[in-house]
């Protein structure tokens, strides 16, 4: 891998580190359950880091008291702390590994700072040129680099990101049945708040917008295969979708509007989907008859 391309996945790196807040607050808005951190993913990636000899240290000292205490006779499927686990290390901490050492060999000392993703990234693209000409790792480096990005994209959703949905296509010849439609597939645009997403059928091609996935999440619901019960909450999110506010879907629920069951494990509230849904198309008609 060049310099250039290197390069590139460094100024990726602060572009989509940038963004992580923004996300952040997001996710910490969103429903979550009693053992979620508020911000998810996002929010740990914001968090400092420690330096890669403090790390190591810590590392191997765990070891060292597992195997101390451990009363297994063979530890290879005990946790030491020691495994690989670059897939979730924060994106600071692998561009510490690399820019701790060429700090110190170059003079570039943080003299108390708090490194930052930015500073690193900074002092990296520096001296790329030298690392090109002198490291010999150079190639675990680069790749150390474009991994970083690209966990950074998923957190982020950027890039050629794409996800399966429950909505079926609309536009695809089908029968009645909606089991016999795909699945729309969800693209992520860069724009954190969602609004350069995109949907796409895998089998017709048709890309939609959030309009047309609208549209196409109305049509399956009056279908048929939509006749089944559906958590609370998912009821209420759906609604809220098709621009009807939550506040008037709960008044629905309370004055009794549809069939509703609490689950006696789970103590989660079930509501029958057709009713709810016939409640919104007529309240709808209603809306639009009296103006």
């Amino acid at each position: 891998m060049s310099t250039v391309k290197v390069a590139r996945d460094l100024t990726e790196i602060g572009q989509l580190y940038e963004r992580l807040l923004a996300q952040a607050i997001q996710k910490a808005t969103a429903k979550i359950d009693g053992t979620s951190l508020p911000g998810g993913e996002a929010m740990v990636a914001l968090a400092p880091v420690a330096d890669p000899e403090t790390n190591a240290r810590r590392v191997e000292l765990a070891e060292q008291h597992h195997l101390a205490t451990c009363e297994r006779t063979e530890h290879s499927r005990c946790w030491t702390g020691s495994e690989d686990e670059d897939d979730g290390e924060p994106v600071l901490q692998t561009l510490l590994f690399w820019s701790e050492q060429w700090r110190e060999e170059h003079g570039y000392p943080l003299e108390g700072r708090r490194p930052t993703v930015a500073t690193e990234a900074n002092v990296i693209r520096s001296l790329l040129d030298w690392a090109w000409t002198n490291l010999a790792q150079w190639d675990t480096f680069a790749k150390d680099i474009r991994d970083a990005r690209i966990r950074l994209e998923n957190l982020l959703y950027a890039g050629a990101r794409q996800e399966r949905t429950r909505i079926v296509c609309n536009r695809c010849k089908a029968d009645d049945n909606t089991t016999s439609r795909p699945r729309l597939i969800r693209l992520y645009g860069p724009e954190v708040d969602g609004s350069g997403d995109r949907w796409k059928c895998p089998a017709c091609k048709v890309r939609l917008d959030a309009d047309g996935v609208r549209d196409a999440h109305a049509a399956m619901l009056r279908s048929e295969g939509a006749a089944k019960w559906v958590p609370q909450v998912d009821a209420i999110g759906t609604l809220k979708a098709q621009g009807r506010s939550e506040r008037t879907v709960r008044k629905w629920l309370a004055e009794g509007e549809g069939e509703a069951y609490c689950d006696p494990v789970t103590h989660e509230v079930w509501v029958w989907w057709p009713d709810l849904w016939r409640k919104h198309l007529t309240a709808a008609t209603r809306t639009r008859d009296a103006s």
